[in-house]
């Protein structure tokens, strides 16, 4: 199942109960009980992500089960985050994410097609890591990748044939306004994307990326209509849906279909 990052409003009473530290690496002084952790050598420091940034590092690998890579990253806002890795020649890949204070926030194996893992949900302004290892003895190559996203829209998680999947509490505020749509499909399938207003008036616009920051459809029809994406491939994978407008403000509902 994928992991989703609790609201930071509710997160921290959760952190004592939750928190481990199994997957980074540290120095420790046996004789007086310190653990000073650092952050895993041998990833990337991604700097400051601003919302609709995408980083990734299509270069590392894990060699040994002792073998982890940790990545840096900074958030100038609270943001919707989705991270993912792709192990390729079946490596099994983990990741678990860290505040600034080593705290552990959740961790993910399986979540994405397997045996790829996947952590979505949000995180406030501030300092992360994230630390890729393989679970029991896999090596092999991965990718890593992080989105960053606005605030609003939904997680729909793991999305198989025959799901349809609505949300009815779309807003839309303003032209600067987007809101995020989550979802994982674990096979080949084609997807249909509805947005319907269903209050107000909104010049919308509709854009599906995928994990890798790839536009795969971006639809902007003539005036207010509502725009839709009808019958798109989907590969295993990850996608983030954008829900905007040019002009106008209102309500609406994204229905999302997949077979």
């Amino acid at each position: 199942m994928r992991k989703l990052i609790l609201p930071i409003a509710i997160m921290a009473p959760l952190l004592a109960l939750t928190a481990c530290d199994r997957h980074y690496s540290h120095n420790a002084d046996d004789d007086v009980g310190i653990s000073n952790p650092v952050v895993p050598a041998g990833g990337s420091d991604f700097g400051l992500l601003n919302q609709f940034d995408h980083a990734y590092d299509d270069t590392r690998d894990i060699s040994s089960s002792s073998d982890e890579d940790g990545f840096e990253f900074s958030l100038s806002e609270s943001s919707v985050v989705v991270i993912t890795a792709t192990g390729y020649g079946g490596f099994d890949a983990f990741l678990d994410l860290y505040d600034f204070n080593f705290n552990f926030i959740t961790g993910d194996d399986n979540g994405g097609p397997s045996p790829d893992p996947a952590i979505v949900g949000t995180l406030g302004a501030g300092d992360y890591f994230v630390v890729v290892g393989g679970s029991g003895s896999s090596t092999g190559d991965y990718d890593i990748d992080i989105s960053v996203e606005p605030l609003g829209g939904s997680d729909f998680g793991v999305m198989v044939p025959t799901d349809s999947f609505v949300d009815n509490g779309g807003v839309i505020d303003d032209a600067f306004d987007v809101d995020s749509y989550i979802l994982t499909v674990l096979t080949n399938v084609t997807g249909d994307f509805y947005v319907t207003t269903t209050f107000g008036s909104f010049d919308g616009n509709l854009e599906i990326i995928d994990e890798y920051g790839a536009q795969l459809v971006y639809d902007d029809p003539s005036g207010n209509a509502d725009p839709a994406a009808i019958n798109i491939a989907l590969t295993p994978g990850t996608y983030i849906v954008r829900v905007g407008a040019s002009s106008g403000s209102g309500d609406y509902s994204m229905q999302i279909d997949v077979n």
